[in-house]
């Protein structure tokens, strides 16, 4: 796998899309850094520290300072390529986002 570029997509529920978009521009920018950074590796993408218990091949993103989360879900492609789909599910202050995450993982 060494020497394999990842390539990744990023994709937005469209709930998600309407929450970043609300985001201010920091916190947005702060995000896609994060997301950014994550994505240049699948370890670094789909790290257990990281991994929300209880929903299958979804993780975290936190911003402690700001109280927001990032919550996105990771496809791997079937057919042997190092292809990754990166699914952002929802955004939203970090009291609210676990109780959003459960109603949007069905919609959209």
């Amino acid at each position: 796998m060494s020497g394999t570029a990842l390539k990744t997509r990023l994709k937005f529920k469209k709930s998600a899309l309407k929450e970043w978009n609300a985001l201010d521009s920091k916190i947005r920018e702060t995000f896609r850094k994060k997301l950014k950074k994550r994505a240049e590796s699948l370890a670094a993408l789909t790290p257990i520290k990281h991994k929300l218990s209880g929903v299958e091949k979804c993780y975290k993103i936190k911003l402690r300072m700001d109280g927001f989360r990032l919550v996105y879900h990771v496809l791997e492609s079937d057919d042997g390529e190092v292809d990754v789909v990166i699914t952002v599910i929802t955004v939203d202050r970090r009291e609210d986002v676990y109780e959003a995450l459960k109603s949007k993982l069905v919609k959209d």
